[in-house]
This record gives structure tokens, sequence and C-alpha cells, in this order.
């Protein structure tokens, strides 16, 4: 642990906790709002860019009664990975692991992954983000939203 302590210590001087609101959305185009919180802290400054871990939350609210489909349950996803943030064009690429609690058709089973790509400018992004099973187990629709984010 005292070792990680001196590659942590920029972190502090940077924002490091993102918040993001949005839209997801499932095989059918049916709708709902999602909200996330990561954290963000610097690994790794490299000439034109930042190597970020991220540990995070995604809600992503229940649909309520959709014909044909288990869509009502709200559903939260803890996830692990790493974020690459350009310096230069703010590009920021992302990628993760995490566990749910909740179920729907959309998202099923125990493990998600989570891919996130975007722009940052400054404190603010834009991501789109990707949250699937990879076919682990059966529905696999998965989430695809849109948020924006602000970091402090």
């Amino acid at each position: 642990m005292l070792g990680l302590a001196p590659g942590l210590a920029p972190a502090r001087e940077s924002p490091d906790v993102e918040v993001a609101l949005g839209a997801s959305n499932t095989t059918d185009r049916e709708f709902t709002a999602v909200a996330s919180v990561a954290w963000l802290p610097e690994l790794r400054r490299m000439s034109n860019a930042v190597l970020r871990a991220e540990a995070g939350a995604v809600l992503v609210d229940g649909r309520g009664h959709v014909v044909g489909r288990d869509l009502d349950e709200s559903v939260v996803v803890g996830h692990v990975g790493l974020r690459y943030e350009r310096t230069d064009t703010g590009l920021t690429l992302g990628a993760g692991v995490g566990g749910q609690a909740g179920e729907t058709d959309a998202l099923s089973g125990d493990v998600q992954f989570i891919t996130t790509g975007g722009w940052r400018w400054e404190r603010f992004s834009l991501l789109v983000r990707h949250i699937s099973n990879a076919s682990l187990d059966s529905p696999n629709d998965g989430e695809t939203m849109l948020v924006a984010g602000w970091r402090f």
C-alpha cells in the first residue's frame, strides 16, 4: 500500500470524482434515465495522455411495465477498470468489469463488462458507455447510454 501512495499524490491535485447523468436504451429502443459516479485517481501521466484507475457505480433506472420484456427493475452496476484520457484531443477510452444488484432482460448474470468512449474538455465529459455480460448469461441485451459528466 505504501508503495502506491506516491503515485496517487498527483490525483489529489486534479479533479478525480466524476458524476454523470444521461439516458440509456436497450434492444427495442426502450429508453430510461441513468446516473453514475466514479473515482478516477491518476495512475500515470504520459506526454499527451493520462492513465487513470476507475472505480464507480452506474444506476440504470427501471422502465416500468414494457409488454413482453422484464425491464421494470432498477439495476446498479459497481465496477473497476482503467480509463485512458488524451490531454491534447480530449479522447477518452475506458474498460472495466463489474457486478450488479438487480436484474432485467438488458442486464442479467453476475458479471458485467463496461466499455466507454467519448471526449473530455477540462471538467466536462460527453461519453458513450455500453454495459453487457458478453453472452456469459442469457438474455444478453445490454445497455447503451449517452451521459454528460462533470469532474470534481
